[in-house]
């Protein structure tokens, strides 16, 4: 009984910026049914890695969903998503803008049949604006955001982040847009309404003070790897042992601690660190210092004198160290779900956290029409001869 439990949400969405809001309002109680194409479902199914030809990525993506196949393009099958709108409060979609309204079921006219729904869309450029109808996928996001331009090192090309940013990132906020909105409609007395997601607007609200920065100072921010211009020492080192280490500290209260974790007090007397802006000005110096003093040692010899000096340290884990630390088996970041595809598999855990009202992983992802019936017939209370013509017709 989560704090969504008694909310129905309508997941028309691909990939990630739709599904994975869908998912997160799933974890805490949402009913979400996801509406796949008869045949093929969805296209996240498709794509790697492979478990015995079952995707891992959609076993992730959709857990704590029912799935039934519809065929908007049909008329028919317009028709029977009328009949679920009238019966749901939230609508999830991504298609290509227009896309809706193409079938006949834009807001307005799905509005007509339940005026308190919530219809959630996102897209690369949004619904609006000159390039709305531009195609485009994450990377896109990333690049047209601003993100792409930052990434990487000065004299090297932009490199892409390492996850798909731009859509996970736009998945958050398209659960936080829909709970506002059923707000709204629950707890003001207002109605439904429609929200408009653009990827790349996820990415330029995220980009710090860098538009500040060109309006009033004229900066064009540019790539400066894992440094910051205004910082030092910063960076990410190599240990002895191989392990990469990030150390952060530049502050004037953290470096005292650093040079004396390191056995460096001479560096507190040193006129070229004597403050934040000066070891800025000679970063290349004191970040130099303190990589050669890295790699002298393992990381568990550093992480365990800098945190006795209560310096913030951390080492950059690969998925295989995550499931080993105990840190993330305390806190349950790793949960098992029975899948019932491939049976149990680990992945992330539910997130965030409340203390009254948690989420939970109830079910594995659907199998493609797992839920017809269910759907069809108890929920719309379609007649047996009336799916299994549905299904003649390919509508399901």
């Amino acid at each position: 009984m989560g704090p969504l439990t008694g909310i129905r949400v309508l997941d028309l969405g691909t990939r990630i910026a739709a599904p994975f809001a869908a998912t997160l309002l799933a974890d805490f109680g949402a009913e979400v049914i996801k509406l796949e194409l008869p045949g093929s479902g969805d296209f996240l199914r498709s794509i790697g890695p492979f478990v015995d030809g079952y995707s891992l990525f959609f076993a992730v993506e959709n857990r704590n969903k029912k799935s039934i196949t519809l065929d908007l393009r049909q008329v028919r099958g317009q028709e029977v998503f009328k009949k679920l709108v009238a019966v749901s409060d939230v609508v999830i979609e991504n298609f290509q803008p227009g896309t809706l309204e193409g079938w006949g079921l834009g807001y307005d006219e799905i509005k007509a049949v339940n005026s308190g729904i919530v219809l959630s869309r996102a897209s690369v450029y949004g619904q609006t604006g000159p390039y709305r109808d531009r195609p485009g996928l994450d990377r896109n996001g990333v690049a047209f955001g601003g993100l792409l331009h930052l990434t990487g090192y000065p004299d090297q090309p932009p490199v892409r982040p390492g996850v798909i940013v731009s859509d996970y990132l736009t998945g958050v906020f398209n659960a936080f847009a829909i709970v506002m909105s059923l707000y709204h409609r629950d707890a003001r007395g207002g109605g439904g309404q429609w929200v408009d997601l653009a990827l790349y607007e996820s990415i330029f609200r995220i980009l710090e003070h860098t538009a500040a920065a060109y309006d009033r100072l004229g900066v064009v921010r540019e790539r400066e790897g894992n440094r910051l211009r205004n910082s030092a020492p910063l960076d990410n080192w190599r240990t002895s042992d191989g392990k990469w280490l990030c150390i952060v500290a530049a502050g004037d209260g953290l470096f005292p601690r650093l040079a004396r974790a390191m056995k460096r007090e001479d560096l507190l007397t040193d006129a070229r660190f004597a403050s934040l802006a000066e070891r800025a000005e000679n970063g290349d110096a004191i970040n130099q210092i303190v990589a050669d003093w890295v790699a002298t040692h393992t990381a568990a010899e550093i992480e365990a004198l800098l945190l006795a000096a209560q310096v913030p340290v951390g080492r950059a884990l690969n998925i295989a160290e995550i499931f080993a630390d105990p840190h993330y088996a305390a806190r349950g970041d790793i949960v098992v779900v029975d899948d019932p595809t491939i049976g149990p598999v680990r992945m992330q855990g539910i997130y965030p956290r409340l203390s009254e009202t948690p989420g939970s992983v109830r079910r594995g992802a659907p199998k493609l029409g797992e839920h017809n019936q269910e759907v069809y017939g108890d929920l719309l209370g379609l007649s047996a001869d009336e799916i299994a013509e549905l299904r003649r017709s390919g509508v399901i």
